[in-house]
């Protein structure tokens, strides 16, 4: 079941470290191949030219983020 698990770390003023084994599909239900990779990061920022893949353009751009939850988060 371990196998199983997806982790997923909110770097701070970054990506989205998305580890595990990983499907990822575009809005129509298209596969991404992602063989081999058994971690991908993910944009949080919105300025990657690679979305939904993170370029690094949060680095470049000063983006800020928090990356702990709210303390209302339920």
């Amino acid at each position: 079941m371990s196998e199983n698990v997806v982790h997923i770390t909110v770097r701070p003023n970054g990506p989205l470290r998305v580890e595990g084994h990983i499907v990822l599909k575009d809005a129509d239900g298209r596969e991404w191949d992602l063989t081999g990779k058994p971690a991908i990061s993910l944009c949080r920022c919105g300025m990657s030219d690679k979305r939904p893949f993170c370029d690094g353009a949060h680095a470049r751009n000063n983006w800020v983020c928090e990356t702990a939850p709210p303390d209302n988060l339920t």
